[in-house]
C-alpha cells in the first residue's frame, strides 16, 4: 500500500499554483502589450487624418523621444514623425473634460478612464455619423452654461439647446464684459473645488452650485474681493463646514486670510 506523502503533495500543489500564476501574469503582460500596440496603430491612423493639426511638423523624431517610447513599451519598425508622436503621447494622457463629456453623452464604456488619443479616435468615429452630430448639437445645456446665463442675465430660457445657450452666453459676455469676467472666475472656482484630484487631496466632497454660492457669498460678505477669492480659500471654507477643520496650511500662516476664508 502506497504511503501518502503529504510534503510532496503540498510541494507539487504549490509548484502548480506558482506555474499557473506565472502563466496568468505572462498572459496579462502579452495582452497589455497587444492592447498598447493596437492603440499605437490608432494613434498613427489619427496622424494621417486630414483633420489632424497641420501645424505639427512632419520631420522624424530622434534622441530622447525614442527612449521615452521604448520606456512606454512601444516598439517601432520605422521612424515616427512629430505629428505621429503627438498622438502616441496622448496614449499616456487622460481624456480632456470635453472629450469625457462627449463620451458620457453617448454612453461609451470606460469614458472616464479613456486616454486622450483613444478618446479622440472614438469621438471621430461617433461624429462620422450625422445623427450623432445632430444629437450632440441638440443636447440640453450644461449646468455651467445655465448658471452663467443666470448670473449675467438673471434669467434662463427653458428649451434651449447647449449650442443656443452657449451663443446666448457669449452674446451676454459682449454686452456685459465685467459681469462676464466675474462669471468666468466663478466658473473656474467651481471647477477647481470639484476637481476629483483636488477633492481627494483635500478630503472634501463635491458641492452643488447652491452650496458653492453660499460659500462664495460668505467670503464676499467678509470683505474678500471677488477677484481675490481663490480655490484654496473656497476649499478651506468647504473643509471647515464638511469636517470642522481649519486648513491654515493653505495660507502659509496668514491668520487674517484664514479668518476671512472661514
Amino acid at each position: 500500500m502506497d504511503t501518502f506523502n503529504r510534503e510532496g503533495y503540498v510541494t507539487t500543489l504549490l509548484t502548480t499554483f506558482f506555474a499557473l500564476d506565472l502563466a496568468e501574469k505572462k498572459r496579462k503582460e502579452l495582452q497589455a502589450t497587444a492592447e498598447l500596440q493596437a492603440q499605437v496603430e490608432i494613434a498613427l491612423e489619427l496622424a494621417q487624418s486630414p483633420t489632424t493639426n497641420q501645424k505639427l511638423p512632419e520631420k522624424p523624431i530622434e534622441g530622447e523621444w525614442l527612449k521615452h517610447l521604448s520606456a512606454m513599451g512601444v516598439s517601432l519598425v520605422e521612424a515616427l514623425t512629430v505629428k505621429e508622436l503627438y498622438h502616441i503621447q496622448g496614449l499616456s494622457q487622460p481624456a480632456s473634460p470635453r472629450q469625457v463629456d462627449i463620451l458620457k453623452h453617448f454612453k461609451m464604456p470606460g469614458a472616464v478612464k479613456m486616454n486622450k488619443t483613444v478618446a479622440n479616435y472614438t469621438i471621430r468615429r461617433l461624429f462620422a455619423e450625422a445623427e450623432n452630430v445632430e444629437a450632440w448639437q441638440q443636447r440640453p445645456p450644461t449646468s455651467r452654461v445655465m448658471q452663467g446665463l443666470l448670473y449675467i442675465n438673471g434669467s434662463f430660457t427653458r428649451g434651449m439647446t447647449q449650442h443656443q445657450a452657449q451663443r446666448r452666453l457669449r452674446k451676454s459676455g459682449i454686452e456685459s464684459p465685467s459681469k462676464y469676467r466675474e462669471w468666468k472666475r466663478i466658473e473656474a472656482l467651481f471647477i477647481g473645488v470639484n476637481d476629483l484630484v483636488t477633492r481627494q487631496r483635500n478630503a472634501t466632497r463635491k458641492i452643488t452650485w447652491k452650496r458653492f454660492y453660499h460659500y462664495y457669498d460668505e467670503l464676499k460678505s467678509n470683505g474678500v474681493a471677488s477677484d481675490e477669492i481663490s480655490v484654496e480659500m473656497m476649499l478651506t471654507r468647504i473643509a471647515y463646514h464638511q469636517r470642522g477643520e481649519l486648513r491654515s496650511t493653505h495660507f502659509g500662516g496668514d491668520e487674517s486670510a484664514l479668518l476671512a476664508a472661514v
